[in-house]
């Protein structure tokens, strides 16, 4: 195809000195591009991000704003070492932060050295100091409940969890549910449990929560500054339930924890005051919220990701058993399976028939 007739795309790639990719992500494949032009978005070597969401993907979290580009537009400035969005001819493009993960400096469960953890703190009251009522950031959001009301936030998120996740998802892992002893009615049980749980939470101003901070959405440059990438599960609502997403996939040290916790609770009450009210009676709330839905959600995502040939059964074995492991004191009716046994159930799962598998939109529960 001749250059004056290449798609932006190709054109793109063909004038790339580099290309790395597909990169690791979920919800998008992802390449980074070196440019032979230095100066894009402050990147001194060109580099930039570019992204096709997969199609057909099972949502395993709320998406709330209509695009993760557009929010990243309107946080420049606000929040520090995020990546910058900019266009080429007619591609959106992100800059590429390059460096390694805070997970290969530190991983879940090791402590988090003092100068990244001082910068987890600082994303965090950076993201208490934006206004939720600003009118742009609204416009990019679908609706909330109202302002503060805690409990309302935290029964959508359970119903999006067992309705549009779980439930939707039974068809195709029903076998496997039912094999690992994660039945229907566990879920439904728990559900029910967690909505009676949640219903008492202290009601507290609403922030914009990243949704997603861990480890390998912390990215450590040559500078060793910590950048925040994926920004896709970002979300207006009850700011503890950022922290408890956060200490519930960054597995801190028991003593590291307790210094989070302390920091972000003094970092709330200054940019957002009330924010940390009730903390020590609702953290507890939403974390055995996280332990139980991880037990569904990695369920289906291992299963789906060796379904893709993405992952060895013995990968996901592992990674569920652990799961299991975590929630066993949350779970209504906990199972108790070796990692042996779990694989021989997922390659049993694997050789059956099984119905198509129904995606989602990662919008608001249809239950809500």
């Amino acid at each position: 195809m001749p250059a004056s007739q290449a798609s932006p795309l190709q054109a793109l790639f063909a004038a790339a000195e580099q290309v790395v990719g597909p990169l690791p992500g979920y919800h998008h494949e992802t390449y980074a591009v070196r440019l032979p032009a230095p100066g894009l978005f402050g990147q001194p070597a060109g580099w930039v991000k570019l992204r096709d969401p997969r199609p057909g993907l099972l949502w395993f979290d709320r998406r709330c704003f209509a695009s993760e580009d557009a929010l990243l537009t309107e946080l420049a400035g606000r929040v520090t070492r995020v990546p910058a969005v900019g266009r080429i001819d007619s591609l959106t493009v992100q800059g590429f932060i390059e460096g390694c993960t805070l997970a290969e400096v530190a991983a879940p469960g090791e402590e988090v050295p003092a100068a990244f953890a001082d910068q987890i703190v600082r994303l965090f009251r950076e993201l208490l100091a934006v206004d939720p009522r600003d009118p742009a950031l609204r416009a990019l959001h679908s609706p909330v409940p109202a302002d503060g009301d805690s409990a309302a936030f935290a029964r959508d998120l359970v119903r999006f969890t067992f309705t549009d996740v779980v439930e939707r998802s039974l068809p195709h892992f029903d076998t496997l549910f039912h094999r690992l002893g994660i039945h229907p009615r566990s879920a439904r049980s728990a559900a029910r449990s967690l909505e009676a749980r949640l219903a008492g939470m202290t009601p507290r101003p609403f922030a914009l929560l990243h949704g997603d901070v861990h480890r390998a959405n912390l990215i450590v440059d040559r500078e060793g500054a910590l950048w925040t990438i994926d920004w896709e599960l970002a979300l207006i609502g009850d700011p503890l339930y950022d922290l408890a997403t956060h200490l519930h996939l960054m597995r801190y040290p028991a003593g590291q924890e307790s210094e989070v916790v302390a920091r972000w609770a003094e970092a709330a009450e200054q940019h957002r005051p009330g924010a940390a009210a009730g903390v020590e009676a609702d953290l507890p709330r939403y974390l055995a919220f996280k332990q139980i839905q991880s037990v569904y959600t990695d369920v289906i995502r291992q299963a789906y990701s060796t379904e893709r040939g993405e992952t060895s059964t013995a990968e996901a074995a592992k990674a569920v058993s652990a799961v299991l492991d975590r929630a066993a004191h949350a779970l209504p009716s906990p199972t108790a399976v070796g990692t042996g046994e779990i694989e021989q159930e997922l390659q049993t799962w694997l050789a059956a028939p099984r119905e198509p598998r129904a995606a989602n939109t990662g919008g608001s529960s249809s239950a809500s």
